[in-house]
C-alpha cells in the first residue's frame, strides 16, 4: 500500500514565491538603474550640445519661455473658435501692449532716479568709500586707502592705464561680439521662433507622438502631459512672483523714503526670476543706499523692508502662485544654483531649478513605477503638489498655520506622544 504526500508539492510552490518576488524586485531594480543611467546621459549629451552652441541658448531659453508663457492664451483665444495664427498674433499684441503700459507707467521715474543717481554718482562714490575705511579701521586694519573718485578720473586719463584699457578691450572682443549676438538673437530671433512654434505646436505634437514607440506612448504622453503642466507652472509662477516682489520692494522702499527706490525695486523682481535672490539682492542695495544717502536708520528699515518681503515671498506669495509645480526643498534649491553657477556661470543659475525639476519627475517616476510598483497616477502625484488656491489673503494665512500646527503634532506623536490610537 503506497502513501502519498500532496503537501510536498505546496511546501516547494510556497517557497518559490518568495524567490519570485526577490527576482522580480531584482528585475525591477535593474530596469530602473539603466533607465535612470539613460537619463542621465541625455541630459549630459544636452548639456554638451548647449555648450557647444552656447550662443543659441538664450534665445532657445527665452523663446521655450515666451511659448510657456503665452501657449494658455493661445489655446484660449483658439478654443473660441479663432484660427490659431491669429491666437498667437493676438497673444504676441497683447503681451507687447502690456509691456509698453509697463514702459509708459515706470519711464518716467527710472529716468528721473537715474539721472539723478549719475549727478550724485561723485558724491555716493565718496561716501562709500569713506564709510568702507571707517569699517575697516574700526575692525582693526589700519592703512587702508581706497582710491579716491578724483584718483580714479586721473588714472583714466593717464594713457598708459588707456592703452592697459584698450588691451583687455580688444582681448575680450570676441566675448563682446557673442554678447552682442546674444543679445540681437534674443530680442528679434527668440520672439519669431515662438511665434511659428507656436503656430504649429498641435502638429509637432502629434509628430512628436508617432516618434514614440506604441507600447510605451501612454506612458510617455502621462509623464509628458504632468512634466509639461508642472515645469510651465513654474515658469509662469516665477515670472508672476517676479513682479509682485518688485512691486512690494519698491513700495516699501518708498514709504521708507529710500532713494532710487523704484530701480532698487526693479532690480530685486527681475532677479527674483532666480528662486531667493531678488529680496537678499533688493535688501543689500536697499541698505547700501540707505546707509550711503541717508542714516543708519534708513538702512535698518530697508533691511527689515527686504526681510518682510522675503518671508511673504516664501510662506505666502511663492506657494500658493506656484501651486501646480514641483516642489523642491531650498537647501536643494540653494545647493543646485550653487551647483549650476559652477557649471555654466549665469545660465547655470537661470537654469538650475527648472533642470533639478525635470531630473526630479523623471527619476522619481522611474525609481516609483520601475522599483516600487506604483501606478502613474501616484507616482508623479508623489513628484507634483497641487492644491486648490485660496479664495482671500485670510484664507491663506490660517491655511499656513494650520499646516504649521498640523506638522507640529505629527512631530510630537513620532516623538512618543499619546495617538487615539
Amino acid at each position: 500500500m503506497a502513501e502519498t504526500t500532496p503537501a510536498a508539492p505546496v511546501e516547494e510552490a510556497q517557497e518559490s514565491e518568495p524567490q519570485r518576488d526577490l527576482s522580480a524586485l531584482i528585475s525591477r531594480i535593474g530596469i530602473a538603474a539603466w533607465s535612470i543611467v539613460g537619463v542621465a546621459v541625455l541630459v549630459w549629451v544636452i548639456l554638451q550640445v548647449l555648450v557647444r552652441i552656447d550662443v543659441l541658448l538664450a534665445p532657445v531659453v527665452f523663446a521655450v519661455a515666451t511659448i510657456y508663457v503665452l501657449n494658455p492664451v493661445v489655446n484660449w483665444f483658439s478654443a473660441r473658435h479663432i484660427p490659431r495664427v491669429i491666437a498667437a498674433f493676438l497673444a504676441f499684441m497683447l503681451l507687447l501692449g502690456v509691456l509698453v503700459l509697463f514702459g509708459f507707467a515706470v519711464a518716467p521715474a527710472v529716468t528721473s532716479q537715474a539721472s539723478e543717481l549719475a549727478s550724485r554718482f561723485p558724491e555716493i562714490y565718496a561716501d562709500s568709500t569713506a564709510e568702507i575705511e571707517d569699517l575697516v579701521a574700526n575692525l582693526g586694519f589700519e592703512g587702508v586707502d581706497l582710491w579716491s573718485y578724483e584718483r580714479f578720473q586721473e588714472f583714466l586719463r593717464d594713457p598708459d592705464a588707456q592703452d592697459q584699457i584698450l588691451s583687455v578691450v580688444w582681448d575680450r572682443l570676441g566675448e563682446v561680439t557673442t554678447g552682442l549676438l546674444e543679445a540681437f538673437l534674443v530680442f528679434f530671433l527668440a520672439p519669431v521662433v515662438a511665434f511659428y512654434i507656436l503656430i504649429d505646436l498641435p502638429r509637432v505634437r502629434r509628430e512628436a507622438i508617432g516618434l514614440i514607440p506604441r507600447r510605451h506612448q501612454d506612458e510617455v504622453l502621462h509623464v509628458s502631459r504632468r512634466l509639461g503642466g508642472a515645469i510651465g507652472g513654474f515658469i509662469r509662477g516665477q515670472v508672476a512672483v517676479a513682479v509682485i516682489v518688485g512691486i512690494m520692494t519698491s513700495v516699501g522702499f518708498r514709504i521708507i523714503g529710500l532713494e532710487f527706490w523704484l530701480i532698487i525695486g526693479m532690480i530685486a523682481g527681475f532677479l527674483n526670476i532666480i528662486p531667493f535672490v531678488g529680496p537678499w539682492v533688493g535688501g543689500f542695495l536697499g541698505v547700501l543706499v540707505g546707509f550711503v544717502t541717508a542714516d543708519v536708520s534708513t538702512a535698518l528699515w530697508a533691511g527689515v523692508v527686504a526681510l518682510v518681503v522675503q518671508q511673504l515671498d516664501n510662506h505666502l506669495i511663492s506657494p500658493n502662485v506656484l501651486r501646480a509645480t514641483v516642489s523642491l526643498h531650498p537647501a536643494v534649491i540653494i545647493l543646485v544654483l550653487v551647483l549650476g553657477g559652477g557649471i555654466g556661470g549665469i545660465w547655470g543659475v537661470l537654469l538650475a531649478v527648472p533642470v533639478t525639476a525635470i531630473l526630479k519627475i523623471l527619476i522619481g517616476h522611474l525609481w516609483r513605477t520601475r522599483v516600487l510598483g506604483q501606478s502613474w497616477e501616484d507616482a508623479l502625484e508623489a513628484m507634483i503638489e497641487s492644491s486648490q488656491p485660496p479664495e482671500t489673503l485670510y484664507e491663506a494665512i490660517r491655511e499656513s498655520l494650520d499646516d504649521e500646527h498640523a506638522a507640529n503634532e505629527a512631530e510630537v506623536d513620532a516623538d512618543g506622544g499619546i495617538t487615539d490610537e
